[in-house]
């Protein structure tokens, strides 16, 4: 029954983040009873997480109907996951005559990675048989928080301290790169090492990237400084006009007309000429008009195009003075590619001190108490088996096992505690009961360790199954196991005789003296044969003898001189008859 209820509790399970009521989406396909998915996909720290579950229930088990069920508690899930049933306003209770379906939901952000387990307790109503309580394990995979971006991903981005981040470059094969994570430390790795920050809290990890590009070179401006005396002075001033021509002898710029009439300095602003990858020139001109001729030449000067701004120097044969002049070049900036991404560190939970009170071995109706050093976020374990709802600082243990303790802070960070010791609960004997057979007292159960109390003290030398008491008062025995579980008998009051005295003719057999010192003698009526038999508390016979007697009445002595100071038992079998006697050696 257990097993067929278990099948179909595993729906009954999981969900929400508030009291709203659950948005789940029934699978109707299925007809059989159980639980649809039975797998619980994986989820990621960080990423929202949600999953709705149909559940087919049972109208029956073995021909016994079910009336209702009710899932009381889900444990176990991971910080930031919550659940609730599609009829939470009926405090998840289904009546499967009404409907065999069902569904729950899942949901939440899921902060810690790690594989939990779940834990859900449904009572299950049975006719004729009553409230079944099941707990159902579901396991649950939570995967390391990813986070990606253009720059770069990583894994594991949020978790408990210390937390150990990988780094993947989603940029590759680009001229430079610089990482800071947030904590001080950086890399001018393209592909950074794992690192592990050991300090709670939200660091900024910032890559920057240098593309592996080339620039663009632009010729902005030229400035003549000074030029040769070969334009014509002193009766002529200087017409100046420029030339660009690019490594073809092609003219890439021509600033006519001319300026007319200025000297040096004179700047021209250049309407930023894209430049390539090769060596321009630049010629100055004064212009003549045809009244002086041609043009003068001023000189010409050469410069890279994919260089820097500079100054360049030139003469014209023939001419005083020099060309002078600077040059300006503007390469366009290669601008850093910078991407950010967030790590979550939440501090870990410190390792809880379990402390152990009692035993670790007793016995049934015993029991030791485990305390947890911290005083909330206790769970109990026993045997890798949640304790469901076991969640006090403390924990009294009354059955055996290996128990452990896993305490969880507000960020789900998780820590254990585990018993170094493994309890032992042993059973106790069942309860012993005592009577009396003419002298002899005798307990019922076989197999035990014995100890006879006389006034509830116990009797030096009494650990057998009986005992011939020697004084009046009232007897109990204790009954004990190998591990030391015991139970008391009932008390019976016997009143001791004096058999001892030879005096005492009321007596079917008289033994005397007791306790005895040399020679014991034996009294009885008796005719025919008899068996007579002495022996130690360990059982061993120290004397035995048939006794053949012609008259009704016997009389025999034993010496018991040779024997050691202690309790002996003297057995007479005669007529069908046994008499058990305690004597005491001196």
């Amino acid at each position: 029954m257990r097993k067929a209820i278990l099948f179909f509790l595993t729906g009954l399970l999981l969900h929400s983040t508030n009291n709203a009521l659950a948005q789940c989406t029934i699978d109707s396909s299925q007809t059989a009873a159980g639980v649809y998915p039975n797998v619980l996909p994986d989820g990621t720290a960080g990423q929202p997480y949600t999953q709705d579950i149909t559940f087919v229930m049972l109208l029956d088990t073995l021909g016994l109907p079910i009336t209702n069920y009710h899932i009381t508690t889900v444990t176990g899930l991971p910080i930031g996951l919550n659940w609730q049933c599609n009829n939470f306003a009926n405090g998840c209770n289904y009546d499967p005559t009404v409907n065999l379906y069902g569904c729950a939901n899942i949901s939440g952000t899921p902060l810690i990675p790690g594989t939990y387990v779940a834990h859900v307790t449904v009572i299950a109503t049975i006719s004729v048989v009553g409230d079944q309580t099941v707990d159902y394990p579901i396991p649950l995979n939570i995967l390391p928080a990813q986070s990606s971006n253009n720059g770069f991903s990583m894994t594991n981005s949020s978790g408990c301290d210390p937390l150990t981040v990988s780094f993947t470059n989603n940029d590759p094969g680009q001229l430079s790169y610089q990482w800071d994570f947030g904590d001080g430390i950086q890399s001018n790795l393209e592909n950074p090492a794992p690192h592990t920050y050991t300090v709670p809290g939200d660091y900024i990890v910032t890559q920057t990237v240098i593309p592996n590009i080339t620039p663009d070179y632009y010729l902005t401006s030229v400035t003549v400084n000074s030029i040769p005396d070969n334009y014509g002075g002193p009766i002529d001033d200087p017409d100046m006009y420029l030339l660009i021509d690019n490594a073809g002898g092609t003219t890439v710029y021509d600033s006519r007309p001319a300026q007319n009439g200025l000297f040096p300095p004179q700047t021209w602003g250049i309407p930023n000429i894209l430049l390539a990858n090769e060596n321009y020139t630049i010629h100055v001109w004064d212009e003549d008009g045809g009244l002086f001729g041609a043009d003068d030449d001023l000189g010409v000067i050469s410069f890279a195009g994919n260089g820097t701004s500079g100054n360049a120097t030139a003469t014209v044969g023939g001419a005083n003075g020099t060309l002078n002049l600077d040059y300006v070049i503007f390469q366009t900036p290669v601008n850093p590619i910078i991407t950010t991404d967030t790590i979550h560190v939440y501090p870990s939970q410190a390792m809880p001190v379990l402390t152990v009170t009692g035993n670790t071995s007793f016995c049934e109706g015993d029991s030791l108490v485990l305390t947890s050093s911290e005083p909330t976020g206790n769970q109990w374990f026993v045997d890798s088996t949640i304790l469901t709802g076991d969640t006090n600082q403390t924990y009294v243990v009354t059955q055996s096992g290996l128990y452990y303790l896993t305490v969880t802070n507000s960020f789900g960070c998780s820590a254990t505690a585990y018993m170094t010791d493994t309890v032992h609960v042993y059973g106790n004997p069942p309860h012993p009961t005592i009577l009396i057979a003419g002298d002899t007292l005798k307990c019922l159960l076989a197999g035990y360790n014995y100890q006879w109390l006389l006034n509830d003290t116990a009797i030096a030398g009494e650990t057998n199954a009986f005992t011939v008491p020697l004084v009046t008062g009232n007897y109990s025995v204790v009954i004990s196991t190998t591990q030391g579980c015991s139970d008391t008998s009932q008390v019976l009051y016997f009143t001791f005789t004096g058999l001892g005295s030879a005096q005492n003719t009321s007596q079917e057999i008289l033994i005397y003296p007791n306790p005895v010192n040399r020679t014991l003698h034996i009294e009885c009526e008796l005719a025919g044969i008899a068996n007579l038999r002495l022996s130690d508390v360990t059982g061993k016979i120290v004397f035995e003898k048939e006794l053949i007697s012609t008259s009704q009445h016997l009389h025999e002595t034993i010496d018991v001189s040779g024997l050691e100071k202690g309790i002996y038992f003297l057995e007479l079998n005669a007529s069908g008859k046994k008499v058990l006697r305690k004597i005491a050696v001196n």
